[in-house]
């Protein structure tokens, strides 16, 4: 197709492209169609289309339309996959779960937590950091490797309500990352479609941060204080 078919064409139709596409929503194959028009109309009698160029045209039609398709299907999908979850979870409201965090509510009640160790520490203690920036140490002591279980009691440790960053020092490299234990609250999904599961002592948390579900009171494991 020459420049002046290609000028013609564009003076014609302004504004075609991915974006004119999704703002008027006018299909890709009825856009393509609406081109190839314009370009037989305005073709240079001299040096008209070959049959080749009406073929590898529509060829790109199809394989634009398959594309698009496909992300259509896909999106459809993964929205129906939250929304299935969400019902599922839904069930478990009421639940008590482990969510890895690096954070904690703390009120009047103790809350309870871990971590994991990947191998044997000669001493592990667990941080805590208010708004204040003072630090509040809990020492547990040597530990094998494997899951470590943690209370965290406010009015033991002089601990005035509010949100506290967490952390294990272990005095090695490892880093585990703390797990609080809290009943689910609720299950719902934000504007973006994500699924947003609420808490007690933690807040709004993915699925993701979800790594163990507990089972309701009265079912739930006992947890070791430590010493704590």
């Amino acid at each position: 197709m020459s420049t002046a078919v290609q000028n013609n064409a564009a003076a014609a139709f302004p504004g075609t492209g991915t974006d004119a596409v999704k703002s008027n929503g006018e299909k890709v194959s009825d856009l393509f169609l609406t081109l190839l028009v314009a370009q037989i109309r305005n073709q240079d009698p001299l040096a008209p289309m070959e049959s080749k160029d009406f073929v590898n045209q529509f060829a790109s039609m199809s394989q634009v339309e398959m594309m698009e398709n496909l992300a259509s299907l896909t999106s459809a999908s993964a929205a129906l996959q939250e929304s299935m979850l969400v019902v599922s979870l839904g069930s478990q409201v009421g639940s008590e779960v482990m969510v890895a965090t690096d954070s904690v509510a703390l009120g009047g009640d103790a809350v309870r937590g871990g971590f994991v160790l990947e191998s044997a520490v000669a001493d592990a203690t667990v941080v805590l950091k208010g708004s204040d920036g003072v630090e509040h140490r809990i020492a547990l002591g040597a530990q094998d490797a494997g899951t470590v279980d943690v209370r965290i009691d406010p009015q033991a440790l002089g601990l005035k309500a509010g949100r506290y960053s967490l952390r294990v020092d272990t005095g090695t490299d490892q880093a585990p990352r703390t797990e609080i234990q809290g009943q689910l609250q609720s299950v719902r999904l934000d504007a973006s479609g994500a699924v947003v599961l609420a808490v007690s002592g933690v807040g709004n948390v993915g699925t993701g941060e979800i790594s163990r579900f507990l089972g309701r009171s009265g079912g739930v494991p006992t947890f070791s204080s430590n010493g704590v």
